[in-house]
């Protein structure tokens, strides 16, 4: 099943990058952004009703804390983000790419200072490919 998953997301977010590059830059991008998440939130909203273990809204409302709210804000930074990025003109091949090594560069520091993570060694030569291709990258 970890295919599957693996499979959504990774053509969720060819989507989500061509659909963003594509957005007309005459449309304000903050009201695309509350229809898409208006959307979105029916979606949600739907597939937690039909989903048969669902609890009741009563119960299941005060088990969600403050990273519900987190994770909006960071997913309303993420779109706003690369909407403008793209609308600013870099380049749809690149911007995936670029920040997800950025991201996951931050993300392992986090890991290590946060959580506790190690490194082994064969990360830690993936970790200087990702630091030696963005340089690549950026190079021109």
């Amino acid at each position: 099943m970890q295919w599957v998953w693996l499979l959504i997301a990774i053509v969720a977010t060819v989507g989500y990058h061509v659909v963003l590059k594509v957005t007309p830059a005459g449309v304000n991008p903050f009201l695309s952004l509350a229809i898409t998440y208006a959307g979105v939130t029916a979606i949600f909203v739907l597939v937690y009703l039909l989903t048969p273990a669902a609890v009741p809204l009563r119960t299941a409302l005060p088990q969600v804390n403050w990273t519900a709210l987190a994770l909006a804000v960071a997913i309303a930074a993420l779109d706003i983000g690369f909407l403008l990025l793209y609308r600013g003109g870099f380049d749809v091949s690149l911007g995936q790419i670029v920040t997800q090594s950025a991201a996951a560069l931050a993300l392992l520091l986090l890991g290590v200072a946060l959580f506790n993570e190690k490194i082994p060694l064969v990360n830690a030569g993936g970790i200087v490919l990702c630091v030696v291709g963005l340089w690549m990258m950026f190079r021109r």
